[in-house]
């Protein structure tokens, strides 16, 4: 059964605003941008589906569901409704996707509970990036070692001159290619990486960094010792790969993969899919992986993707065109959250006749005959644009995820055989149908979002025999600096715009237009797009995201100064602490500061920042002093001192055994539990997870928010000491902790009497 996006967000889009503000609240403002709403997929019948957000990591895809009680109530809706949204979440589970699903209720009536999973369901999970599926991979090619050093630097340079960003060099002989691969890094001068998996390999590098290129700095991660501030790094890829993200994703310019046929383990694409240098370049004894896979084709699946702009330069993808049309219709009272305006208040207002005539009008003057693609709001909008369009004599058909697959399918290849001339869609060309000769997209459709701005784009960018260039009609509204829709300029970043020139193409042909267009010529290349103008206009690329670039948000804050959850953000109401930035999105505020600011705003606050020097003392002191609302965090404590090990870890699964078992100890002896309101009081009611969700995101979380615990990035299973903390405890630090847990426990229940 095909389920239509419009059914699926019949009710009130406010459980949706909910999610994102929450989303936001966890992960922060630029991760929401990185959600794609509404995103379509197919079950395992090959029907249309979609998920309310879908998410990608560099390790998985990650769908968030969020459905009204009656939605899939198995008493609320009928068997076949019921087995059809289980048919539905069972293809996305075999698929290989992660499934994460609320209520509505939930959301509305217990945010904190919302945030605290959400934060343990992407606790393990790698770097969020963006869908780019739709994009062209970095080039790429292989070339053997030659006797001499200097032809392969010229192959190299002659490799990057041509856009090649990512090369294989081949050789059986190990430190030939080594010495090449940082001979060509220091020519280029940017800051460099090398990654082996083998210690004698990695330090091998370290040595020839310091022998090969004396005057820039070498450092070493590898084990214990982690080097992150000198120009050029020797490090193990599993050392690296547990802690990416204490790099900035463009924090080398140069990165070079030792032994590449080992570069399909895990380990190796979380690290090509995390950096994003400007060149590539691996070491093999062979180009093909003992299963026959290019070793090249799997870099650049690994690599993230070459990004529109990028590509277009380079050739992969047709020159772009422009052409803005400014409305009349009014969208400053419609209200939106993070990445999609609320779905009743952008169909009330743009939805509009006038508005759908000047679409079609747009398209009858300047491309009429061209194969185009118009993006809809909704189902209805799109059966009344075609409708319009068949009206001026022109074949066109709205296509969608409600239409019986045999006649969408039908549609689509009318349109690919040029049957069709005009495609107006609403949900189903965002991602995953290839037509290349679509030659004209109409963005008729608002949206916030740049993933879904972009997929669509990518619908037209596709080369064919005989097509010159995209061309892009954006429909400009009036809205605030805050709300206004993406269009191509705000989603490139590109201030310039003339009417119907070129707004990305390769350089020399943007040279090339200029110099006629400055004579007083029209480019003879296009045909007849009866819209041009000679000046520029200047458009205003204001985005948020580039507003608060650079600052620190207030959780973000409050987790680098290891404050509870909430400190500042009281400071901030209450007057005592000023912001740089605020953002008014939706309903929510979104506070920023500086990062210079950190050291004042410590001393306004009467923050001690946590480090080397006081870590022992602050968490010492934390353990004598804990605020207990509930028994959790003494509970909690003892449990993981009892089956510590002797690196200061200990198992996830026993610390939670144990923390159940002092609760059902009281209960079986018929003492109190715990107070009436506290979770778990309803000991029964709790499965082990559920006992464990519980541990997680109350004693648990308190500690990790100020440093002093944390998960082990090797293994998730095992929960642990931070290792700044661990090497200044001692057995007699330990003995100590234990004696304050029972005596808090002991307290807690005396009051509790």
């Amino acid at each position: 059964m095909a389920e239509s996006v419009n059914e699926r967000a019949s009710a009130s889009s406010l459980p949706e605003d909910v999610f994102i503000e929450l989303f936001a609240q966890v992960f922060g403002l630029d991760k929401v941008q990185l959600l794609s709403h509404e995103h379509p997929v197919e079950d395992i019948y090959g029907e249309r589906r979609y998920i309310d957000y879908a998410l990608r990591t560099l390790d998985a895809r990650v769908a968030f569901e969020i459905d009204g009680l009656t939605w899939h109530h198995p008493e609320a809706v009928s068997i076949g409704e019921f087995e059809d949204s289980l048919l539905r979440q069972n293809s996305l589970v075999y698929q290989g996707w992660s499934v994460f699903r609320w209520t509505d209720r939930e959301l509305l009536s217990e945010p904190e509970r919302v945030k605290e999973q959400l934060a343990l369901f992407l606790e393990s999970i790698s770097e969020l990036v963006s869908f780019d599926d739709f994009l062209p991979k970095q080039r790429g090619e292989a070339f053997e070692l030659r006797p001499h050093q200097e032809e392969a630097l010229e192959s190299l340079d002659s490799l990057r001159a041509h856009g090649n960003t990512i090369a294989l060099l081949t050789h059986a002989q190990g430190a030939g290619k080594t010495v090449v691969a940082i001979t060509d890094a220091k020519r280029i001068g940017g800051r460099t990486l090398f990654l082996a998996h083998r210690r004698e390999l990695v330090l091998q590098a370290y040595d020839h960094f310091q022998h090969l290129w004396p005057e820039a700095s070498a450092g070493l991660f590898m084990g214990e010792v982690r080097d992150h501030d000198t120009h050029n790094i020797a490090g193990s890829v599993q050392s690296v790969a547990e802690r990416f993200k204490e790099f900035d994703a463009a924090a080398f310019d140069y990165v070079v993969v030792d032994e590449a046929h080992h570069a399909a383990a895990a380990t190796y694409r979380r690290v090509l899919g995390y950096f994003r240098p400007k060149f590539v370049l691996g070491l093999t004894a062979t180009p093909d992986r003992a299963d026959g896979q290019s070793i090249l084709e799997l870099f650049q699946d690994c690599a993230h993707r070459l990004d529109l702009k990028t590509a277009v330069e380079l050739g992969e993808l047709v020159p772009i065109r422009c052409v803005r049309v400014k409305t009349n219709v009014d969208l400053t009272k419609v209200r939106f959250n993070q990445v999609q305006y609320n779905r009743r208040d952008i169909e009330e207002r743009v939805i509009v006749p006038a508005r759908d005539e000047l679409v079609v009008d747009a398209y009858l003057k300047h491309v009429r005959g061209r194969r185009a693609v118009v993006f809809c709001v909704n189902v209805r909008h799109g059966e009344a644009m075609a409708e319009i369009f068949r009206r001026q004599g022109i074949a066109a058909h709205s296509v969608s995820g409600r239409m019986a697959r045999r006649d969408r399918e039908q549609s689509l290849c009318d349109f690919r055989t040029g049957q069709l001339q005009v495609l107006c869609a609403c949900d189903i060309l965002n991602e995953g149908w290839d037509c290349p000769e679509v030659e004209v997209l109409m963005m008729a459709r608002p949206t916030l979002s740049k993933v879904v701005y972009l997929q669509q784009l990518g619908r037209g960018t596709r080369k064919a025999p005989g097509k010159e260039c995209l061309i892009v009609f954006d429909f400009v509204d009036n809205a605030t600096r805050y709300n206004q829709a993406l269009n191509l300029h705000r989603a490139i970043g590109i201030s310039r715009y003339r009417s119907g020139a070129l707004a990305i193409a390769p350089p020399e042909q943007i040279e090339a237009e200029e110099e006629l267009l400055a004579r007083g010529a029209k480019p003879t290349t296009v045909l007849d797009i009866g819209i041009w103008a000679r000046d520029f206009e200047e458009i205003d690329l204001f985005t948020w995201q580039e507003a608060v670039a650079g600052m620190i948000s207030l959780s973000e804050l409050e987790v680098e100064l290891s404050t509870s959850q909430g400190f500042i953000r009281r400071a901030v109401e209450r007057g005592e602490l000023e912001t740089d930035h605020t953002l008014t999105l939706g309903n929510q505020e979104y506070h920023y500061f500086n990062q210079d600011r950190i050291d004042e705003i410590c001393d306004t606050l009467g923050i001690e920042k946590v480090g080397p020097h006081n870590i022992k003392r602050r968490f010492v002191e934390f353990v004598q002093k804990m605020d207990m609302a509930a028994s959790y965090k003494p509970v909690m404590l003892k449990a993981f001192l009892e089956v510590l090990d002797e690196k200061g870890r200990a198992p996830l699964a026993e610390v939670t055994r144990r923390f159940r078992q002092f609760y059902e100890s009281r209960r079986d002896a018929g003492r109190v539990v715990e107070r009436e309101t506290a979770t778990m009081s309803r000991l029964d009611e709790l499965d082990d997870m559920g006992v464990q969700q519980v541990m997680l995101r109350m004693p648990f979380e308190k500690f990790e928010r100020r440093r002093f615990l944390e998960y082990d990035s090797r293994d998730l299973a095992f929960i642990r000491f931070s290792p700044i903390l661990w090497r200044q405890l001692k057995r007699g630090d330990l003995d100590e902790l234990q004696k304050i847990c029972e005596q808090s426990i002991a307290t807690y229940y005396e009051r509790l009497q």
